[in-house]
């Protein structure tokens, strides 16, 4: 129960002030902490005067839950098996009357009834005996039913009435308790370390989405520094520094530089790209034809 757990540790609380009431050396605040004290007491003894006053009613409804529902319905699962045990024999006994009244109106003799009937007659005790014990299953579900329903109706409201009761007068005697001078704000000496607690977890740092981004961004500005410093350090660096492809190729000196196009007329130009007028050679038929002669 919360109440009766709020209440017990009420002593501790009394302790609590106790000690900083008799380490305080403010007039205030051991005033106070007495106040508080006192009050705290107060909430205490009628909360148990609460408890003792509901803790009987409790007991009683735990009684009617736990025990008088339970049992009627044990007793109502009992009478109706009592009552369809007594409604089979009957049904039973109705089928061998009839089955006596077609072999009486076809003249034909039962092996039954001509060897004493006894199967008969023993449906109809076990029938009788069904009755009877229906018949008091009924009578005791008939009482217990209206013991529940007297015990709902007068019982569980006035019940519930106490409890309301003794929860408004607690609540009425701590208001009291808190009718006095205000409590707080109460000064209290803290040191700076006081809300500093020793964790025995690791930190874990946030870990943010964005980061990824700017760490792959500032990779490719690096690789972008570090090429343009590479260029601008080194630009006339010569191609003999840099060993061959080939090593037993040698690059021949003899190599021609492509020609300036710009400065040359118009016969030189014509003449480098091969394309000046001279003399069209025709192919003879003796150098052969392109297509053979099938004749």
């Amino acid at each position: 129960m919360p109440t009766w757990n709020f209440f017990k540790q009420s002593k501790r609380w009394e302790m609590c002030l106790l000690l900083w009431q008799l380490e305080s050396l403010n007039q205030g605040r051991v005033k106070r902490s007495g106040s508080l004290g006192s009050s705290i007491e107060t909430w205490k003894k009628t909360g148990l005067e609460m408890i003792q006053k509901v803790k009987p009613v409790l007991s009683d409804m735990g009684t009617y839950l736990h025990k008088a529902i339970p049992d009627t319905r044990l007793t109502v699962k009992k009478y109706a098996d009592a009552k369809f045990e007594y409604l089979a024999y009957c049904l039973k006994v109705k089928e061998m009357d009839d089955e006596e009244c077609g072999y009486a109106a076809l003249q034909e003799p039962i092996y039954r009834v001509e060897t004493g009937n006894y199967e008969y007659r023993l449906i109809l005790r076990c029938r009788q005996l069904a009755r009877v014990r229906f018949a008091k299953l009924r009578a005791d579900v008939l009482v217990k039913m209206e013991l529940l329903d007297n015990k709902h109706v007068q019982q569980l409201g006035g019940q519930l009435v106490r409890i309301v009761k003794a929860l408004s007068e607690m609540h009425e005697h701590h208001l009291e308790a808190l009718a006095g001078p205000a409590l707080f704000p109460v000064e209290v000496d803290l040191s700076n370390s006081a809300f500093q607690y020793k964790s025995t977890m690791p930190v874990v740092p946030a870990f943010n989405e964005d980061n990824d981004g700017e760490i792959e961004t500032a990779e490719e500005i690096s690789d972008a520094l570090y090429n343009s410093e590479l260029i601008t350090s080194e630009p006339n660096t010569a191609l003999e520094d840099f060993p061959p492809l080939i090593p037993d190729l040698e690059p021949s000196d003899r190599a021609e530089k492509e020609p300036n196009y710009e400065e040359m007329d118009n016969l030189t130009l014509l003449s480098t790209l091969c394309l000046e007028d001279g003399p069209i050679k025709h192919h003879s038929s003796l150098e052969g034809n392109l297509l053979p002669n099938f004749n």
